[in-house]
């Protein structure tokens, strides 16, 4: 009877363990990342955009963008979001097939991912700088500094 027990308890312990996992597949990139400044290529132009909250979340194979809007500007809505998947390499980081958050019939168009100074529906980065803190991307235009948030 304790054979079967102890038997038990194991079987137990081992599947609570097992299902607890965390299922880390894209190293540091997983994660909230906040959106701190952007840096035009064409004329080194660094605009610091913390103020504008937009953020990144990494998370398995999707990836979501997310704007908040304060209350200053009446005609905005609260926030815009879309979510999207990628291609992480250990150098790149490519952004596709984005789709309106909580309406994936709609496919987000290159309008809609500009506050996330995102450019056309599919974004190729060079990932400068990738760690527990600091995310760089740098594209043929800009260069996006994140912070984890």
């Amino acid at each position: 009877m304790k054979k079967n027990i102890y038997s038990i308890l194991a079987v137990c312990t081992l599947a609570w363990a097992t299902s607890c996992g965390n299922y880390d597949t894209n190293g540091d990139l997983d994660g909230m990342w906040h959106l701190r400044t952007v840096e035009t290529l064409a004329n080194n132009f660094v605009e610091n955009v913390k103020e504008q909250c937009v953020y990144y979340s990494i998370q398995q194979n999707l990836i979501s963008v997310k704007r908040l809007y304060r209350n200053n500007q009446p005609d905005a809505p609260k926030h815009k979001q879309h979510i999207g998947r990628f291609i992480h390499t250990e150098d790149s980081l490519i952004l596709h097939s984005f789709r309106v958050f909580q309406n994936e019939s709609i496919v987000a168009t290159s309008e809609d991912l500009a506050p996330f100074y995102l450019v056309g529906t599919t974004s190729r980065y060079a990932i400068k700088k990738l760690n527990a803190d600091e995310m760089i991307l740098r594209s043929e235009h800009r260069e996006l500094t994140f912070k984890k948030f």
